[in-house]
C-alpha cells in the first residue's frame, strides 16, 4: 500500500515538473500559427509596456493596435503619431479624453473618433458649448442631452435636433424638478401630456391633470390622482 502511495506521489511530482518545464520553454516565437503568435506578442508587449515587443508582430494592423496601447499607457502623443489609420485616431482620442484636451481631437482624421473625442471631453468638462464641435447628429444630441439632464438645465435641451430626444430631455428635467410649466415646452403633445401626468401623480394634484390635451390621458390622470388621495385618506 505504501509503495502505491509513493508511486502516485512520484508520478504527481514528475507531472508537475513536466508542466512547469513546458511553461518555461514556451515562447511566442515558437508558436507556428501567425495570428496566435501575434496575439502572444501583443499580450506580452502591452503587459510589459514594450514597443520592441510590438515590433515583433507580423500583422501591421495588430502591430499598430499594440503600439497604440503602449502610447495610451505611457501617455505619449508622439507614439500615437508614429502609427496610422484607425489605431492612430483611437490612440489620440484616448489621450485627449484622459487629459480633457480638445486640441488633441483636431489631430484625428476619422470623424467618428473625432466626435467621440469632442463629445466625451465636453461631457467630462460639463461644457455644453463644445457639443457643437460634434458632427454626427446622434452623438451631438447625446452630448447636449447628457449635460442638460445632468445640470437640470432645460435651456440646453433646445439645442437638440431630434424632436423625440428633445422631448425626453425636457420631460426628464420637468419631472425631476416638479415643474409642470416645463412640460408644455415639448414639441409633441403626447410627451407633454405624459409629463404633466407624472408630475400630477408626484404632487398628488388633480388640477395639473386639467392642463393635459388628450382626453384619455387627462381622465386617466384624474383617476390616478383620486386613487392616490383616497389611499392616503384610508391610511
Amino acid at each position: 500500500m505504501k509503495k502505491l502511495i509513493y508511486d502516485l506521489l512520484a508520478a504527481s511530482i514528475l507531472l508537475a515538473l513536466l508542466i512547469a518545464g513546458c511553461k518555461k520553454t514556451t515562447t511566442c516565437s515558437s508558436i507556428d500559427d501567425p495570428a496566435t503568435r501575434d496575439d502572444c506578442y501583443f499580450d506580452k508587449a502591452t503587459g510589459a509596456v514594450s514597443l520592441d515587443t510590438c515590433n515583433k508582430i507580423g500583422s501591421e494592423t495588430v502591430k499598430n493596435s499594440c503600439i497604440a496601447e503602449i502610447g495610451i499607457k505611457k501617455g505619449d502623443i508622439e507614439i500615437c503619431n508614429s502609427i496610422s489609420g484607425n489605431s492612430k485616431d483611437y490612440c489620440i482620442a484616448k489621450l485627449a479624453i484622459e487629459n480633457k484636451n480638445f486640441t488633441l481631437c483636431n489631430g484625428i482624421n476619422k470623424s467618428s473618433w473625432s466626435d467621440i473625442c469632442n463629445k466625451d471631453i465636453a461631457i467630462a468638462s460639463n461644457n455644453i458649448a463644445s457639443c457643437a464641435k460634434v458632427t454626427n447628429i446622434f452623438e451631438k444630441d447625446l452630448c447636449y442631452t447628457t449635460i442638460a439632464t445632468s445640470n437640470l438645465n432645460a435651456g440646453s435641451c433646445f439645442y437638440i435636433y431630434n424632436d423625440t430626444t428633445h422631448d425626453k430631455c425636457i420631460t426628464k428635467i420637468a419631472v425631476e424638478t416638479s415643474n409642470e410649466n416645463l412640460c408644455e415646452e415639448t414639441k409633441n403633445v403626447v410627451p407633454g401630456d405624459i409629463c404633466l401626468q407624472k408630475i400630477a401623480k408626484a404632487k398628488k394634484n388633480e388640477s395639473i391633470c386639467s392642463r393635459i390635451s388628450y382626453w384619455e390621458i387627462k381622465e386617466a390622470c384624474k383617476a390616478m390622482v383620486k386613487s392616490i388621495l383616497n389611499e392616503t385618506i384610508k391610511e
